[in-house]
């Protein structure tokens, strides 16, 4: 007999971690960090500047809620990219600076801005549909 939860339905099958899930691909586990909105915005501006950040130059350089930014860079503290240091002051003080493992994407951003340079993001021109392909007819 199998055996059912309080409120009498089936047991819940256990979730895989995000990791677990793609077969534990590590390059699948960072683009799903990577690719939320306005990871490599920050982490460009670390890229730019190694130096420390503080909270109120970041969301004054990209233009982003409060909310949202407070919620990248914890992921990206939590992901092991950033430091986060919090001082006893008024007004209250974050500054936020890049890890080692933040500073060795250098390589990234580098091939991304070569690449930038040579290539755009517009549309290729539409080409012509090609022609039908005609059966060959015996005589």
């Amino acid at each position: 007999m199998a055996s059912e939860h309080a409120h009498g339905g089936r047991p819940r099958k256990q979730r895989e971690t995000p990791l677990e899930a793609q077969g534990g691909c590590r390059a699948t586990e960072l683009f799903q960090v990577l690719g939320k909105a306005h990871m490599l915005d920050i982490l460009h501006i670390f890229h730019s500047d190694p130096t420390p950040h503080r909270f109120v130059d970041i969301q004054d350089r990209l233009q982003i809620s409060p909310n949202t930014l407070s919620e990248r860079l914890r992921e990206l503290v939590k992901a092991g990219l950033l430091t986060r240091t919090a001082y006893n002051e008024i007004p209250p003080r974050v500054d936020y600076s890049a890890t080692q493992k933040a500073l060795a994407l250098a390589p990234v951003f580098e091939s991304l801005t070569a690449w930038a340079t040579v290539n755009d993001l517009r549309p290729l021109p539409a080409r012509e549909p090609a022609a039908p392909h005609r059966r060959a007819t015996q005589l």
